[in-house]
């Protein structure tokens, strides 16, 4: 149970730090790609040429940086649940590691939940 418990908890630290880095550092990228994407359409607008959006090279980028936390979050939201199910029963048993590795990896899960699945959209 404490091989189990430990292992719980790393996967449940790595699930957290991973839904961290998808807060703090894709999403605000992914709005500033957001930003871009509607600069870029509104000079395509204006332009003379008439070359579809989605072949200019720039607008592809701004467009796979923000489709890069829901992505991710996906991801997340499936690897966090295994840290869930390997920490519930050593967490029944009053492990410390097994509830750290459960309420990190349920805050994992719940970050990669808003993401991912377009609630905040």
């Amino acid at each position: 149970m404490t091989k189990l418990s430990l292992v719980g908890f790393i996967l449940g630290l790595g699930a957290l730090l991973v839904a961290l880095y998808l807060m703090i550092v894709l999403v605000p990228a992914a709005e500033i790609a957001s930003a871009d994407m509607d600069r870029i359409s509104s000079e395509m607008l204006v332009s003379v040429r008439k070359t579809p959006l989605y072949e200019n090279p720039e607008y592809q980028e701004a467009f796979d940086a923000y489709e890069k936390p829901i992505d991710l979050g996906t991801i997340l939201l499936i690897f966090s649940i295994v840290p869930f199910l390997m920490c519930i029963y050593p967490a029944i048993k009053k492990n410390l590691l097994g509830i750290l590795g459960l309420v990190m990896s349920l805050i994992a899960f719940f970050i990669a939940a808003a993401y991912g699945t377009h609630m905040f959209s």
